[in-house]
């Protein structure tokens, strides 16, 4: 009870300081990202749209830096340098036209591949291709180890490779379970690239664990367009959201005890943990939304019954704003020497 008073008071200047975060991004967007848009704007050749360019700063190249690049320096307490945040806006402003590669543009995924490994000798073939290049360039010149990018890169290739068997209707729990966590595990290493600096095995682990539970989390939230696209994900072939829920639940625990494992000091796992929770808080809320439509299907998930409606999470609803509240409160564990 201690713990879960101490963390309804410590909420709001957690969101304070991720409101400071989020603006801090978007001035730097203005300088960077912005740039990039608007030199594409003139030479566009249709192979971009207002859907791309809007992902691209307002989605991706905001909330990577905010939600990887900040929950990163908490750790490791230190803030971001100017370097550090141009390369991790980069990465985070090419990962929606990297998506579509493969979910709308189909390209080969040879070229994909030649792109990643290759990317000096490439000119692109579209407006698209063009300004993914420009900004995986722009983030190589930036670190000291262009072969850990390249690498974690190619994990990402591979990983969106085998996700392809998600609209196979003989793809198993398992299966989708594994390219669920390479997807988003290996997605959060390749933004941590952007600092220089190593991490131990430890803070992999850590780290590609949150990937994971983040790409759950983005599932929850897409269940009705993935359901209607036909991809299987482990939420969409979920017939009860308490199986989901007690997964998560795991994942949350696992995720802790790595943060503990690390050699920093209490303070900056207490920060982190802070941060990174109150985002995955979000996703026992989205949890609680779909649970409710249980009750209308015999007390079993059905999509097909379901309409758009009922399954969006809005968080800017004053209930679930309290949930997530509720939920930082309850999954933030309370650090030994705090007790």
């Amino acid at each position: 009870m201690i713990t879960y008073i101490r963390n309804l008071i410590v909420f709001p200047f957690v969101k304070l300081k991720l409101s400071s975060y989020l603006k801090t991004q978007k001035k730097s967007i203005l300088t960077s990202l912005n740039v990039d848009i608007l030199e594409s704007r003139k030479t566009n050749d249709s192979s971009l749209d207002e859907t791309d360019y809007k992902k691209m700063k307002d989605y991706y190249g905001l909330a990577v830096p905010v939600m990887v690049g900040e929950s990163f320096c908490l750790l490791r307490g230190k803030e971001m340098s100017v370097e550090e945040r141009l390369t991790l806006t980069c990465l985070g402003g090419l990962t929606g036209l990297f998506d579509d590669f493969f979910d709308k543009k189909n390209i080969p995924d040879r070229s994909i591949k030649n792109l990643l490994e290759n990317p000096k000798l490439m000119r692109g073939e579209n407006s698209s291709e063009k300004l993914i290049l420009k900004l995986y360039l722009k983030a190589l010149r930036n670190l000291s180890d262009t072969d850990r990018l390249t690498g974690y890169s190619l994990e990402i290739y591979k990983a969106q490779v085998l996700s392809k068997r998600q609209f196979r209707n003989d793809i198993d729990k398992q299966e989708i379970n594994d390219i669920t966590l390479q997807k988003g595990g290996y997605s959060v290493l390749f933004y941590l690239c952007s600092f220089n600096e190593k991490i131990s095995e430890t803070e992999k682990e850590l780290f590609y664990k949150l990937g994971g539970i983040w790409q759950i989390e983005n599932d929850l939230l897409d269940v009705y367009k993935d359901h209607k696209s036909g991809i299987k994900t482990l939420v969409t072939t979920e017939i009860k959201i308490k199986n989901l829920r007690i997964s998560y639940i795991q994942q949350v625990n696992q995720l802790v005890k790595l943060v503990l494992q690390t050699g920093h000091s209490v303070s900056c796992k207490r920060k982190f943990l802070d941060n990174i929770l109150m985002f995955i808080s979000i996703g026992f809320v989205a949890m609680d939304v779909l649970e409710k439509n249980e009750k209308k299907t015999n007390n079993r998930f059905e999509l097909d019954k379901y309409e758009r409606k009922d399954l969006i999470c809005d968080i800017e609803n004053p209930a679930n704003i309290l949930k997530i509240i509720h939920y930082f409160a309850k999954y933030n564990p309370s650090l030994s020497s705090e007790k």
